[in-house]
């Protein structure tokens, strides 16, 4: 885990270092979103993925012609003492804390966002919609609701820049980023890396929120200081976008610069080699997979429904859960296995563990296992447990030779004392003629088993030793592929930077003829707007005149209205109080009759059992 953290930690400071130097002055704030987003993304993927490459070997084939019966045997020798890992616990502990702290964070900010929309006004439109809030404060954005003051919103005193600055942030939805980073940073909190992520993420926000205001003709000085000029505000959360988030330099200066389709690209070049990089560095491992491997085994079939585990724990016995004893045993096999046809009784599952008991059980089992119906149906004659490899034979001493092996010495015995020793047993009769030549044919047999045997293991220590000079010779193949796998990214990255730096140049070049076509272009817009600039300061001044004398007699006109709003407001009072009285009386009058009728209809029904019980008395 903490491996985990600190690689993705590494390749997301990485890629923001690289949006740091490269991207974040550059006027392509669309791409820039997505790369943030993408760099979160792959930072926390990398480290989790294994890279592999493929490898040729030689084909190796195995044939196994007899059922694979598995018999496990374990025997307890001695508890070991649990060890706690205190480190874990409370760093895990720390972790839980830390994921917990933030997650009441989120939920709260939220939550104080939607009690906000539940107990305002609300004033839907085709895009958005205005929550309007008492207090003055900075109009800002949280998913498809934008917050403004109520006073200027209902006076119309909100600048139309502002209001579509915030439709902008809704209409591509920037509040989803900024939800994606928060539930990112509960679950990977400890990155340190988060503070200037979101940071990043949010001013480029604005940058797309600024480049689409100014894309409807809107001054841009104008724009500036209205931005400068705007009150400030503490009444939004993290999760939402005010105007006049982090108004600093860049956010003024990236108002007046252009797209550049050169810079773009000559980016985009020096971005594959980083990725690259943080693939190599950073992922969880690189793994040789060896190449056509055919593994070919021949195992008897088994059943999937017919299925036998055994489990004896001392002389405590279950048969498919069943327990039984040593007497029983067969029985129980019998029993489970009655219902079985004779071809099932060679396609079952064998699932067998024998602990801690002593081998004359096991022997008693192993013959009480021999008399079951299962045991005679298979061909091979298989126990419980598999018996025990023969000893190795003795070895032979020519004669001449002096053995190898110790001579036990006879222990020593003082004088009167008897020895503890047993007298060994009296030699056997030696053999006649036949019985030599049969030990001597056994001797033989026993002898050419051996250099058989001895063959054998010759052979098999000269093929382990070609597979590992194979797999040698694989390993330095594939070390000599990374190598040139290692030179073919220098290369990669020197011819990167060569055509960035060709690409630098010509954007240069390009630029200065730019710059220079632009002042004269610019010369010559100033002199025919200063002449326009003349005519048009007497026109608008007219129209402002014109303009003022209509504002006086459309705000006369609205006074007006307002007032004959008011009476009809009265009139509409007065006669919803009316009204209510009205319904308030005729409720009461209803009421009193209900009452009224209530109380004829207990007296009659009082009446009723009176009749009744005089009727029954008679």
């Amino acid at each position: 885990m903490i491996v985990y953290a600190l690689k993705s930690s590494l390749c997301i400071a990485l890629l923001w270092g690289f949006y740091t130097l490269f991207l974040e002055r550059e006027n392509m704030h669309h791409f820039k979103r997505f790369y943030l987003l993408f760099s979160l993304i792959f930072g926390y993927t990398i480290p989790l993925l294994t890279f592999t490459y493929t490898t040729d070997v030689v084909d190796i084939q195995e044939n196994l012609q007899q059922p694979v019966t598995y018999v496990t045997q374990a025997k307890e020798i001695s508890e070991k003492e649990s060890f706690i890992d205190y480190l874990s616990i409370i760093l895990w502990s720390i972790y839980g804390t830390g994921a917990l702290i933030f997650a009441i964070r989120f939920i709260k900010n939220i939550r104080n966002l939607m009690k906000k929309v539940r107990q305002n006004e609300n004033i839907k439109e085709l895009s958005h919609t205005n929550v309007l809030l008492d207090n003055p404060l900075v109009p800002y954005t949280f998913l498809k609701y934008i917050f403004v003051p109520k006073k200027e919103f209902k006076s119309q005193t909100i600048p139309q820049e502002v209001l579509l600055h915030e439709k902008t942030h809704v209409q591509q939805k920037h509040t989803l980023d900024i939800l994606f980073v928060e539930i990112l940073q509960v679950v990977f909190w400890c990155n340190p890396m988060w503070f200037w992520i979101k940071k990043s993420i949010r001013l480029n926000h604005e940058f797309l929120a600024d480049q689409t205001v100014l894309k409807q003709q809107f001054s841009i000085c104008q724009y500036m200081n209205l931005l400068v000029n705007y009150p400030n505000s503490t009444h939004h959360t993290v999760l939402t976008s005010p105007i006049n988030y982090s108004l600093t330099k860049k956010r003024i200066v990236m108002m007046s610069k252009q797209f550049s389709k050169t810079k773009v690209a000559a980016r985009l070049l020096l971005l594959l080699p980083i990725l690259f990089i943080c693939m190599l560095l950073f992922n969880n491992k690189i793994v040789a997979q060896q190449k056509n491997i055919k593994c070919t085994k021949n195992v008897a079939s088994t059943h999937p429904d017919k299925k036998i585990r055994i489990r004896v724990q001392k002389e405590q016995i279950t048969v498919n859960d069943i327990t039984t004893s040593a007497d029983g045993f067969a029985a129980t096999i019998d029993e489970l296995t009655k219902q079985w046809k004779d071809d099932e009784l060679t396609e079952f599952q064998f699932d067998v563990q024998i602990m801690n008991s002593e081998d004359n059980f096991v022997q008693e089992l192993n013959q009480a296992y021999r008399n079951t119906r299962l045991y005679k149906a298979n061909p091979d004659g298989h126990d419980l447990i598999p018996p025990p490899p023969p000893l190795p034979s003795a070895p032979k001493v020519r004669k001449g030779e002096k053995s190898i092996l110790p001579i036990p010495s006879s222990p020593k015995v003082k004088k009167g004392e008897q020895s503890d020793t047993p007298m060994p047993p009296t030699p056997p009769k030696a053999p006649s003629n036949i019985q030599q030549i049969e030990i001597d044919e056994v001797e033989n047999e026993i002898e050419q088993a051996t250099m058989e045997a001895e063959q054998a293991r010759v052979e098999a220590e000269r093929k382990k030793e070609i597979v590992y000079e194979q797999a040698e010779a694989e390993r330095e193949i594939a070390m000599t592929r990374a190598e040139e796998a290692e030179l073919e990214a220098e290369d990669l990255k020197t011819i990167a930077m060569q055509e960035v730096q060709e690409a630098r140049e010509i954007a240069m070049e390009a630029a200065k003829e730019a710059r220079e076509t632009a002042l004269e272009a610019a010369q010559e817009a100033r002199e025919i707007a200063m002449e326009m600039a003349y005519r048009s300061q007497e026109r608008a001044h007219r129209v402002r005149e014109e303009g003022m004398r209509k504002a006086e007699k459309a705000r006369e006109h609205a006074e007006e209205a307002r007032k004959h709003a008011e009476k009809a407001r009265e009139k509409v009072l007065e006669r919803a109080m009316k009204t209510r009285d009205e319904a308030r009386k005729e409720a009461e009058k209803a009421r009193k009759e209900a009452r009224k009728a209530m109380e004829e209809a207990r007296k009659e029904a009082e009446k009723l059992r009176e009749k009744a019980r005089k009727s029954r008395k008679e």
